[in-house]
């Protein structure tokens, strides 16, 4: 990986340093009452820690309930030679216990930063405000960031729980700026589901909230990080063994490695500094007072016994593309992003006034493209709209000359489809990218 020497947009240092922060939620099964004690302890050790950095992972987040900060303290001292930064979470913690915490880890060189309440409803703002204040003011060096909540249709109880009786998003992050002024945006948004028997991908809406998150981010000057999902899980079921995704069941699948490299690819051709995969580990299913699963996990890279799944491979292999490009987007500059062949509400069309590109021409899919500036370097990103399909496109640059590319090409997904069909032509794996430097 080439660490970048780019400036980062925002007044405290980014918990890692030269690099796209790349972090793994959940680093260990969270603690519940009902997943066994022993099991539970076992985790801590320094083979796990060491084990998420292999996964390609640079830093963890790590909450753990009022009574269990030796949890934290455990992770401090067995992920020291890991290569990771630790990022401490809120969660449930008053004023005085985070406090605490912050005069005990805030000159640990392991330490990232700190996350308030995830996805915090509107009326906990004030009390997190007082905490997040505190916090800062104890430690001016590291960040502290609050994952926000977007998912939510307008009216709903969700809506009003999050938002308050503010009218839009837009009005809600203005009135979080004005509240807060984070030093970091960060939001979470799963576009794939499984509905009524069938996969859907929401690509308008991963779209709008990327281009809404960039354009906060860019007016505020602050780096901005999205999420990944890479826990499925089957909603509202019960028993166990009837907890599988089908035509009565709906929820988030096993993602593919397409998926989660459109995801980590789009965002950072919007210029996105940091990724989150929520969660590194399986979390334990709990019912409801019902009797009945609310969301019940049936996988995770790791899994309930500790084992790798075929999800960490996924994840790896993706994370090593983010490093291999970090020089092009750890703080790079956003300087146009456009979508060709497919448009989407609050996104620009392609058009000639992009530059560089004389011809581009895409299946119905279509992509996006991305101009970044990083230092003296240009580069152009492409990124297929489409996470489980090929595409095949016509690029033509209006200097080639002064264009190299600097990504690997995909091959042909058929090897024995006729040459003369496909000259000119290049395929974009399915979430493929290809990037462009401007000599």
């Amino acid at each position: 990986m080439i660490i970048s020497t780019s400036s980062y947009p925002s007044p405290v240092a980014p918990p890692t340093p030269g690099a796209i922060t790349i972090l793994a939620k959940s680093p260990v099964t969270p603690y519940n009452r009902d997943y066994p004690t022993d099991k539970y302890e076992a985790q801590f050790t320094s083979a796990r820690f060491k084990e998420i950095f292999q996964c390609g992972f640079n830093a963890i987040s790590i909450a753990a309930e009022k009574e269990r900060d030796l949890d934290i303290a455990k992770t401090f001292e067995r992920a020291e030679d890991s290569g990771l930064k630790i990022i401490i979470c809120q969660q449930d913690k008053d004023e005085m216990q985070m406090s605490n915490l912050v005069n005990k880890y805030k000159d640990n060189p392991l330490l990232g930063g700190y996350e308030m309440m995830d996805e915090p409803l509107f009326e906990k703002l004030s009390w997190l405000k007082a905490i997040h204040d505190k916090i800062r003011e104890l430690d001016p060096k590291h960040l502290v960031y609050t994952n926000l909540a977007v998912d939510m249709t307008p009216s709903s109880s969700e809506w009003k729980d999050h938002l308050g009786d503010i009218g839009t998003l837009e009005e809600y992050l203005d009135y979080f700026q004005n509240m807060f002024h984070p030093v970091l945006w960060s939001y979470d948004f799963y576009p794939v589901r499984y509905y009524n028997g069938r996969t859907i991908v929401r690509t308008s809406d991963f779209y709008k909230f990327l281009q809404m998150f960039h354009d906060k981010a860019k007016k505020a000057n602050r780096p901005f990080w999205t999420y990944s999902l890479c826990m499925p899980y089957v909603e509202k079921c019960y028993p166990a063994s009837a907890c599988v995704l089908g035509p009565d069941k709906n929820g988030r699948p096993i993602p593919t490695e397409g998926e989660l490299r459109w995801e980590a690819f789009s965002a950072l051709a919007y210029g996105a500094q940091g990724i989150a995969y929520w969660s590194y580990s399986q979390r334990y299913s709990v019912k409801n007072s019902n009797g009945v699963y609310g969301e019940y996990y049936t996988s995770a890279p790791i899994d309930l016994q500790g084992n790798k799944t075929e999800i960490w491979y996924r994840v790896q292999t993706v994370n090593s593309e983010i490093k291999m490009f970090n020089h092009v987007f750890y703080g790079c500059e956003v300087i146009d992003v456009r979508h060709a062949g497919t448009t989407y509400p609050g996104t620009k069309p392609f058009s000639s006034t992009f530059g560089y590109i004389k011809t581009l021409e895409t299946e119905a899919q279509g992509v996006m493209v991305s101009h970044l500036k990083n230092g003296d370097n240009d580069f152009i990103v492409i990124v297929n709209h489409d996470p489980f399909n090929f595409q095949k496109i016509k690029l033509e640059f209006s200097d080639p000359n002064s264009i190299i590319g600097i990504s690997p090409v995909s091959p042909k997904p058929n090897p024995d489809e006729d040459d003369s069909e496909t000259t000119g032509y290049t395929y974009l794996q399915p979430g493929g990218y290809l990037i462009f430097k401007v000599m």
